[in-house]
């Protein structure tokens, strides 16, 4: 134990020596994160002697005033966690560790709803308006990103010549686009944000004409990069998310964010037939969780539709609901008439859909 060393200290030494699992360092913005989680942690434990942050400490600063938000707070407590149980690991060499035992005890607090969780997916109408309004160097990216692999605008901004397969009809997804090490400095291409992203997916047809034109018309040919920044090597996300933060008004959609198109993408899939493995395969994720809970929209049309279909089938039995469905009678009709068989048709499919409701149950349950 080394009683002098203080929070403060301990927790600058965790920035330098952190790095990602395989020992690289990790991105700009990754590193840009865990100076500011220090930052705030380094406010309230920094003075204080790593041997004395005792389990009550925590749980005072735990269940005190987060000005800072729910999603910053819980960052704070999984860096936190993480920091102490590096300090109650043993050294190198048979250094005794720092810490006996971690006095975080308390729980991770759960992800707060995300306000984009409230964004409905973008229409065709809306994509089209968007396409439109953007420049012409540019626009290309927003029906890939919504139509091709639900790529993330780092992504997008990373992609060259090289990546479209137009033969084969496939784009690789080998690259992103990020700042330096400090995140700061010019745009470079930089490594994906897991190693499920590195993926290949599908160009559908519709798409193949508008690659060919693009690649055409940029204007320097011998630079491999899809999209040409105007100024500089790379296209910078930002520069891209301004020009859809622009063009995002002419659809009448001011809050649409650039990550929409990717939400966007994944619930077409569902919705249009793909299964929950094929939508994580295409969006690059390995945890079903992060599929549902942050990619997949509620289409209130599709949920109509769909109770529809649940209702007429579950309810087919009832020939009263059936004949209440059917459309009114043509004027003219009398009851005893055309609008009699009307019924009786009804409900001799009625008897119809009972009958078959049986069949499939009974070759539903196994042999024995």
């Amino acid at each position: 134990m080394t009683p002098k060393l203080t929070f403060g200290v301990f927790a600058d030494g965790y920035v330098r020596r952190h790095r990602r699992k395989d020992g690289a360092e990790i991105a700009g913005s990754t590193l840009r994160n865990l100076r500011n989680d220090i930052k705030h942690l380094k406010e309230a434990f920094g003075d204080v002697k790593l041997a004395e942050l005792t389990e009550e400490l925590v749980t005072e600063w735990y269940y005190g005033p987060h000005p800072n938000g729910e999603w910053q707070f819980r960052s704070e407590c999984i860096r936190l966690k993480m920091l102490l149980r590096e300090a109650c690991a043993p050294g190198s060499k048979g250094v005794p560790p720092l810490l006996a035992e971690n006095p975080f005890t308390l729980p991770i607090p759960p992800e707060p709803e995300a306000g984009s969780s409230d964004i409905p997916p973008v229409t065709p109408d809306e994509l089209y308006h968007i396409y439109n309004a953007m420049p012409g160097y540019t626009r290309l990216s927003v029906y890939l990103a919504a139509c091709a692999g639900g790529m993330r605008i780092g992504e997008v901004c990373g992609l060259m010549d090289t990546d479209f397969d137009l033969e084969n009809k496939v784009l690789m997804i080998r690259r992103s686009v990020s700042h330096g090490a400090d995140d700061l400095g010019p745009s470079r291409i930089g490594r994906l944000k897991t190693k499920g992203s590195r993926r290949t997916v599908p160009i559908p047809d519709m798409l193949i004409p508008l690659i060919r034109m693009h690649l055409e018309d940029r204007p320097d040919q011998s630079n491999h990069m899809f999209f040409q920044a105007k100024r500089g090597e790379i296209l910078c996300q930002n520069t891209l998310r301004n020009h859809f933060m622009k063009a995002r008004k002419a659809a009448g959609r001011p809050d649409l964010q650039f990550r929409t198109l990717r939400v966007t993408h994944a619930t077409r899939l569902m919705l249009d037939g793909s299964s929950l493995k094929e939508t994580m395969d295409a969006l690059g994720h390995v945890r079903e969780e992060t599929t549902l809970r942050h990619y997949l929209r509620a289409v209130p049309e599709h949920q109509r539709e769909a109770a529809e279909r649940t209702a007429a089938y579950l309810l087919s039995a009832d020939p009263s609901l059936a004949i209440a469905s059917l459309p009114p009678a043509p004027a003219g009709l009398d009851a005893d008439g055309d609008a009699g068989d009307m019924a009786a048709l009804a409900l001799l499919l009625g008897q119809v859909s009972t009958l078959m409701a049986g069949i499939a149950a009974r070759n539903s349950q196994p042999a024995g």
